[in-house]
């Protein structure tokens, strides 16, 4: 699961899918088709990242990655006649919410670097139980009993995939942990962006900030040697991504976010059996039993906050 993923969300909105129910036919078939398209690619941009992990720090990813991302973004910006830089995406909602996007590619690279790609995938995709308890804490909204207790269950499972009180745990799992935490930030600075900076300009912002954190940090770190052939892998990266991206917008646009969201997990599957054949990492039946709470407890999750927007936007078009 890379968190870049979620930039595609971005381009189409439960906002924007509500205000067209009635204008759109959705192709739901289609559109899960398209969606596990892009997550296996998806994924394997985060198996490429593991492998060259062994050359490459992870700044140097960082740097180089978000550089290919940057270019991609520009391009098409440029070739839709849309302006690269403005001054307003200096907003300080946008530059924050793509620090907190910088915050969370920081600490999944790590995290994946240093932990099967499963487990990093796996708790990647613990930022709707974050997201739901930050909106109870910072924006006091109201919490309904069986939101917590799907809440607990979701934690439940971050419990049995980081075992902290086995002996053989590793404090590695924090990382994956955090960069959700830092998705469900970033989710929220979301809402204070505001609608006049558009999507493309928010994605981008996030683009160069993560690449000149990346660069920053590889200072830091270091900037390793490494022959020609480790900085192809880069081009195989910019390919899987652009055409994920690709194909996760597409299947936004044709299909419910509500129906194809549950297929996103799919990458969970995909990460076990990368790491199954490239890494030799066998699931425990502990893992896989956390695996699937966090997932059961992801979508219930965010299908039951996609009602709750759906029902906002029709009441508000209604008065």
């Amino acid at each position: 699961m890379s968190v870049y993923f979620h930039i595609c969300e971005i381009f189409y909105s439960d906002k924007a899918e509500t205000a067209n129910l009635r204008l759109v036919e959705f192709n739901n078939l289609k559109a899960a088709l398209f969606v596990v398209i892009a997550m296996s690619m998806i994924t394997t941009n985060d198996a490429i990242v593991k492998h060259i992990t062994q050359v490459f720090n992870v700044g140097q990813i960082m740097f180089l990655r978000g550089a290919l991302i940057c270019i991609i973004f520009a391009s098409v910006m440029m070739l839709r006649k849309q302006p690269v830089f403005n001054r307003r995406t200096l907003h300080r909602w946008n530059l924050l919410r793509a620090l907190f996007e910088l915050g969370a590619t920081l600490a999944f690279l790590t995290g994946l670097s240093m932990l099967p790609i499963a487990v990093a995938s796996t708790l990647g995709f613990a930022s709707p139980i974050f997201l739901a308890l930050l909106a109870a804490t910072i924006l006091k909204e109201n919490v309904s009993l069986d939101r917590w207790i799907v809440i607990l269950v979701g934690f439940g499972g971050v419990m049995l995939i980081t075992n902290p009180f086995s002996e053989t745990a590793s404090w590695a799992v924090i990382f994956p942990i955090i960069c959700a935490f830092f998705v469900a930030l970033r989710d929220i600075a979301i809402r204070y962006v505001p609608d006049e900076i558009p999507s493309s300009q928010v994605a981008f912002t996030n683009a160069w900030i993560v690449m000149l954190g990346g660069g920053i940090y590889s200072i830091y770190q270091g900037w390793g040697d490494a022959n020609l052939q480790w900085y192809l892998w880069f081009i195989g990266l910019g390919g899987v991504l652009y055409c994920g991206y690709l194909f996760l917008i597409i299947g936004s646009r044709i299909g419910e976010l509500s129906f194809i969201g549950p297929f996103k997990y799919v990458s969970i599957l995909i990460a076990l059996i990368y790491g199954y054949l490239i890494w030799g990492d066998e699931p425990t039946l502990a893992m896989l039993a956390g695996a699937s709470l966090i997932v059961i407890s992801g979508i219930i999750l965010v299908s039951t906050e996609k009602q709750r927007n759906r029902s906002k936007v029709l009441t508000s078009e209604t008065q």
